[in-house]
C-alpha cells in the first residue's frame, strides 16, 4: 500500500500503538493462560485423590447418620435404664406387698391362736371361780370345826432359878435347840439365833467366849431342851467351847442346866444381868 505523502511535518503514532496491541495482546495471553492452568488442575487431579473426596464425603454422610443413630441408641439406653429403676421399685413394692400380706396371715395365725388362748383362760377362769367358792365354803367349815374345837393351852413358861451357891457370879445364857443355839442378851428382845453347823464360824459365839475370858466371874451357862437332837447340840458347842480354850489358852468352864419342857423361857431371876 503506498504511503501517502504528507504535506509538511507529521508525527508518526505507531511505535504507540504497536505498545499498546503488544501489551494487550500480553495481557489476553496471559489469561488465557491462567485459565487454562485453573482448568488443567481442576481436570487433572490424581484418581487417588478423586476417590479419597468421595470417601471423606461418604464418611462425613456416614458419620452423621451414626451420630443420629448414636443419639438414638443413647436415648433408648437412658430410657431403659428408666424401666429398668421402674420395675426394681415395682419388684420392691411387690416384695414388700408379699412380705405384708404373709404378715397379715401370720397375724391372722396368731390372731386365731390367742382368740383360742382366751377361751381357755375364760374357762379356767370360770372353773377357778367355782374352785374358790368351793374353797371358801371349806374355808369356812373348817373356821367352823375349829371354834367348835377346843384348842390346846399355850405351853408353860420354863422359870430358870439361880442356884445361890455364888453370889457374885455374871451368868451369860446360851440355850440349845435341836439345831440352833441362841445367846439370850436381854428380856425384851428376842434372842440372837445362830446355827450349829456354823458354830465355829461364828463371830457372835466367839466374841461371847472371848468377853467371859477376860473376867474370872463371867459364867457360861448352856440351858439344854430335853431331846436327844439338843443333847447332840449341846455336845458339839461344848466341843467349840474347848477349841476356843486350846488356841487362846483360857479355861472356860460352862455350866448345864435341863430344860424340863418346851415353854419360854423366863430369866426374870437374872433381871440385872440382861438387858431391859
Amino acid at each position: 500500500m503506498a504511503r501517502r505523502k504528507s504535506k509538511g511535518a507529521e508525527i508518526s503514532l505507531f511505535p504507540f500503538l504497536s505498545i499498546l496491541v503488544c501489551v494487550i495482546g500480553c495481557l489476553t495471553m496471559i489469561i488465557v493462560f491462567i485459565n487454562l492452568i485453573q482448568m488443567n488442575q481442576a481436570e487433572g487431579k490424581e484418581p487417588e485423590e478423586v476417590e479419597v473426596a468421595k470417601e471423606y464425603v461418604e464418611v462425613d454422610k456416614k458419620q452423621k447418620v451414626d451420630q443420629k443413630e448414636l443419639d438414638r441408641l443413647r436415648q433408648l439406653m437412658e430410657n431403659l435404664i428408666q424401666d429398668q429403676e421402674d420395675l426394681r421399685s415395682k419388684r420392691e413394692k411387690l416384695r414388700r406387698l408379699k412380705e405384708l400380706l404373709a404378715n397379715n396371715e401370720k397375724i391372722d395365725s396368731l390372731r386365731e391362736e390367742l382368740i383360742a388362748k382366751l377361751n381357755l383362760l375364760v374357762n379356767t377362769n370360770k372353773k377357778l371361780n367355782k374352785d374358790k367358792e368351793t374353797l371358801m365354803a371349806d374355808i369356812k367349815k373348817l373356821k367352823e370345826e375349829i371354834e367348835k374345837r377346843q384348842l390346846p393351852p399355850d405351853a408353860a413358861a420354863l422359870r430358870v432359878q439361880s442356884s445361890g451357891s455364888s453370889t457374885n457370879v455374871e451368868p451369860y445364857f446360851v440355850e440349845i435347840a435341836d439345831k440352833t443355839i441362841l445367846i439370850h442378851t436381854s428380856l425384851t428382845e428376842p434372842p440372837l439365833v445362830i446355827p450349829s453347823a456354823s458354830l465355829k464360824q461364828s463371830k457372835e459365839f466367839l466374841d461371847l467366849l472371848k468377853k467371859i475370858s477376860e473376867k474370872p466371874y463371867r459364867k457360861l451357862i448352856f440351858l439344854v431342851r430335853g431331846n436327844s437332837a439338843s443333847v447332840a447340840n449341846y455336845n458339839r458347842a461344848n466341843g467349840v467351847v474347848g477349841g476356843f480354850n486350846r488356841v487362846s489358852g483360857t479355861r472356860i468352864l460352862p455350866g448345864k442346866l435341863p430344860l424340863p419342857g418346851e415353854g419360854k423361857l423366863d430369866l426374870a431371876v437374872f433381871a440385872k444381868f440382861l438387858k431391859k
